[in-house]
């Protein structure tokens, strides 16, 4: 397993087994288009709060499951300087990671993180990653050999193992997101001596500018009782051909994956392989007739390996994106519960969906995610005022590339 590998395809489980992560997806944007549904035990009551449609209730805040503690510190975490992103010839994405030192003399509880981009036009996402050990001193000699400005890195932080770095989720910023913080009762540890790596994604098809993003972690107080929080990730293949009809070298899905190692490294033409075999599929389930690919689809199961409860849940596609949905099969069931479904996904709106009432899942039971793009002509992303040409898209961390990632925030239980 590489190490994006480990980074976006944590799954359950790999990330219920490990150190617990929690990655803070804040609350829902109140915009006026995408419609999200989410599992409940009287499906049709239909119930609506703001933009998303719910058959259980949903909290567009995290939901008060324990008494709030006392409010805690704020740790400002910054780059000392700005840093101007620059894209490779035919690219437009720059992924660049910052070393961040927390400084902190003994193990605490993260109860928030707020992550500012200085920059929101052309800041795409923002991952921090905790590492300790073999993983922190990796950071510490690659931003040691750039003089402390840090290091480009496709995928993730590029450092330690593909567990570690699976389990090293702590905080996380999309258009669209508020501030992140947990409910009550919940955190993330942060263990002494550990590090922080802030992953920025630039997206510069507008130009660059410097930037300087921020994080502020609520840290709670010492001795607080708390229950940690951890992050799943389920993912799915990508492959999504252009549509009937069109001819260009960039419908070659062999012409992209070169391209992919070009701009971003093997991993770029590793992963949507890996994604295959992961999800027990092969090209053959992706070569059926697509039309004029307005309506290309993926999906993927993941057994769930231990007890847990399920707190919240969001999705992730990009500019393609048309429909995303996570759905929960019981052991021995055969008809699936709707955990969350955005049938009109909008990448500007992105949001974490909170159970006011937790979902509690077992051992055997499965997670299914299914995610539907638009390549078609007229759907094409728009970059300097001129629509892109359609092309094969695979998985990929670029704005036009395309992902199919539902993130689940669960604790274990015994």
């Amino acid at each position: 397993m590489n190490r994006q590998l480990g980074v976006f395809v944590g799954l359950l489980g790999v990330v219920l087994g490990a150190t617990g992560v929690g990655m803070f997806l804040g609350t829902l944007a109140q915009r006026s288009q995408p419609v999200a549904m989410v599992m409940g035990d009287h499906r049709m009551q239909g119930q609506m709060v703001n933009v998303a449609q719910s058959d259980f209730p949903l909290s567009l805040t995290p939901p008060a499951l324990a008494a709030s503690g006392p409010a805690g510190e704020t740790l400002t975490l910054q780059p000392d300087r700005a840093y101007t992103p620059s894209a490779l010839e035919g690219s437009s994405d720059d992924y660049h990671c910052f070393l961040l030192d927390p400084k902190l003399a003994s193990d605490r509880m993260v109860t928030g993180v707020n992550i500012q981009p200085e920059q929101g036009t052309i800041v795409h996402h923002v991952i921090l990653f905790k590492v300790t050990g073999d993983a922190a001193a990796e950071a510490q000699r690659k931003n040691a050999a750039s003089g402390g400005k840090g290091w480009t890195c496709f995928g993730g932080p590029n450092v330690g193992s593909s567990s570690s770095v699976a389990g090293s989720w702590l905080g996380a910023w999309v258009p669209g997101i508020g501030e992140g913080r947990f409910p009550a009762g919940l955190a993330q540890p942060l263990a002494k001596g550990s590090l922080i790596i802030m992953q920025v994604h630039y997206n510069l098809a507008a130009g660059a500018k410097p930037d300087r993003s921020k994080a502020d972690l609520t840290l709670a107080p010492d001795g607080e009782k708390l229950t940690a929080l951890r992050t799943s990730l389920m993912a799915a293949p990508v492959e999504i051909p252009c549509p009937e009809g069109v001819s260009s070298p960039d419908c070659n899905r062999t012409a992209v994956l070169r391209e992919n190692v070009r701009k971003y490294g093997i991993e770029g033409a590793s992963l949507p392989q890996t994604l295959l075999g992961l999800c027990k599929k092969t090209l053959e389930d992706y070569t059926k007739p697509v039309g004029d690919a307005s309506a290309v689809s993926t999906s993927c199961e993941r057994p769930v390996p231990a007890a847990a409860t399920l707190y919240s849940v969001a999705g992730h596609m990009h500019l393609r994106g048309a429909d995303i949905k996570l759905e929960l099969i019981r052991s021995g069931q055969t008809t699936p519960q709707v955990l969350l479904h955005i049938p009109k996904w909008d990448f500007h709106w992105q949001g974490n969906y909170w159970f006011k009432t937790p979902v509690d899942v077992n051992k055997g039971d499965t997670v299914r995610i299914s995610c539907t793009w638009n390549n078609s002509l007229a759907n094409q992303p728009v970059i300097n005022g001129k629509p892109l040409e359609p092309r094969y898209i695979v998985w990929g961390e670029g704005t036009t590339d395309e992902m199919c990632l539902g993130v689940i925030q669960a604790a274990a239980r015994e």
